[in-house]
């Protein structure tokens, strides 16, 4: 899977950093989650990143293409 949490903040005009302060959810786990470094994401950091941003899981998480 592929995280594609920069394209909706960009689209949204948020930052990183705010979306960290707003949510709890710790910048470093919201750098790994943009750069695709972690292997799997927990349903809380899931759920509250669909609430913050009002979308659906589909949105943030994208089937990896074939190289």
């Amino acid at each position: 899977m592929q995280v594609m949490l920069n394209n909706i903040l960009d689209k949204k005009g948020i930052s990183q950093n705010q979306l960290a302060k707003d949510t709890g959810i710790s910048t470093s786990t919201l750098r790994n989650l943009n750069h695709n470094r972690t292997s799997r994401i927990s349903f809380d950091i899931l759920d509250k990143l669909c609430v913050y941003l009002e979308c659906g899981v589909d949105e943030i998480l994208c089937p990896q293409r074939p190289v």
